[in-house]
């Protein structure tokens, strides 16, 4: 199983907290300010989605023998989302169709988990980060909300 984490691209956030959330937002700025609109293809939007800046951990699944395995697992950077959707910036760029299932975190100790269907993934070139994807996700299941200890 490949193990890839912006954890250590985006070093200053070893733990996700309400407050540590805009420590990345220098990076994601810049990955903002590098993706033209037309790296969103036109009509791939069902809805408006909201800024929504933070870090979530994601494992990227496949079907094997009719069961879920998980292939890939690290960090992520999720820049936006709407009711359906989400937009990340991920080390990987998972193949179109794979499923991601996504945990955020919430207030105290709740975490979210999403699963979500990768749409498209575009390559961005963030000069203090280096290569990263851009991957359009829509959502398939959840949310789910749990506890995390």
């Amino acid at each position: 199983m490949a193990t890839h984490t912006l954890e250590a691209v985006f070093s200053h956030s070893a733990a996700v907290t309400r407050r540590e959330q805009n420590v990345g937002n220098n990076d994601a700025d810049q990955a903002s300010a590098v993706m033209p609109a037309t790296a969103i293809p036109p009509g791939r939007r069902c809805e408006a989605r909201i800024e929504y800046r933070g870090m979530c951990s994601y494992e990227v699944l496949e079907a094997i023998d009719e069961e879920s395995v998980v292939i890939e697992q690290g960090e992520a950077f999720a820049l936006n989302r709407s009711t359906e959707g989400m937009l990340l910036l991920m080390g990987q760029a998972p193949h179109a169709k794979q499923l991601i299932e996504v945990h955020t975190s919430r207030s105290g100790w709740g975490r979210t988990v999403n699963v979500f269907e990768t749409r498209w993934a575009r390559p961005v070139q963030v000069e203090s980060l280096g290569n990263l994807y851009l991957v359009g996700c829509r959502r398939m299941f959840g949310p789910c909300h749990y506890l995390s200890f």
